[in-house]
């Protein structure tokens, strides 16, 4: 956390509130449309291509709101004095520091566990209580996935570096949030590209593990989902409607 004065703290609200009311006025009824066509296609007609596409277009939403707060940081990060950014990247290189140590630090059995227990959490969390033999599906599909940490804890000190080197330079407000508007653009096309071979190793193997899961899911399971999805789609309406 940085330590902000009283009117940077305001100005950090006011972007704050702008942006969430974007995602609730742009992205919510997304969400809910994705729920409502998976809550459709929950059945023995799913296919890896509608798991893949929602999975894409789910991401797509993603990467959409890291460029609004990338539009907030521009905006931001120029205000701050020499205490604050310092405070600021002490605070990133711990979080760099603890990404390493539980995501890149780890061999490869401990990976595919770690994949696993997050890949069970995930579809415990949507279906309920799971079979033997949709564990054991898992359990294959965990030793498939691609672990991209090593690449995303570059990715994260490239931007750091360049951030930091824009933010500390002898330049006024307007050239640094220049600086970082086109260094934010030009990260976020390297970054697609860096990760993308991963990326789509990984969306495949999950869309082929998803629809072997549901094609085999019992009644109760289904029910679950469904309750689940209606639940979540009436929040996102709800947020939307209450802005």
């Amino acid at each position: 956390m940085v330590s902000l004065d009283g009117i940077l703290e305001k100005r950090v609200e006011q972007q704050t509130m702008s942006l969430i009311n974007w995602h609730r006025n742009t992205q919510l009824i997304q969400y809910a449309d994705l729920l409502r066509g998976l809550k459709r296609d929950f059945g023995l007609d799913l296919t890896e291509e509608q798991v893949s596409h929602t999975i894409v277009t789910i991401e797509s939403l993603w990467q959409l709101l890291a460029e609004k707060l990338n539009e907030e940081m521009v905006v931001l990060l120029p205000l701050l004095n020499n205490s604050q950014l310092e405070e600021l990247f002490v605070s990133i290189n711990k979080k760099n520091d603890k990404f390493y140590k539980e995501n890149v630090d780890l061999d490869k059995d401990e990976i595919a566990e770690e994949f696993k227990e997050r890949l069970l959490d995930n579809f415990e969390s949507w279906l309920g209580d799971l079979t033997k033999q949709q564990k054991n599906e898992i359990q294959k599909t965990a030793t498939m996935i691609y672990s991209s940490a090593h690449l995303r804890l570059k990715l994260r000190k490239y931007w750091q570096e360049n951030i930091q080197e824009i933010l500390k330079a002898e330049d006024t407000i307007e050239v640094k949030s220049d600086q970082l508007n086109i260094f934010f653009n030009q990260f976020n096309v390297e970054r697609i590209n860096i990760l993308a071979d991963i990326r789509n190793k990984n969306i495949q193997a999950i869309g082929l593990l998803t629809v072997k899961l549901i094609h085999i899911a019992t009644p109760d399971q289904k029910q679950h989902f469904t309750n689940k999805a209606d639940d979540y789609i009436q929040i996102f309406t709800e947020l939307k409607e209450n802005r």
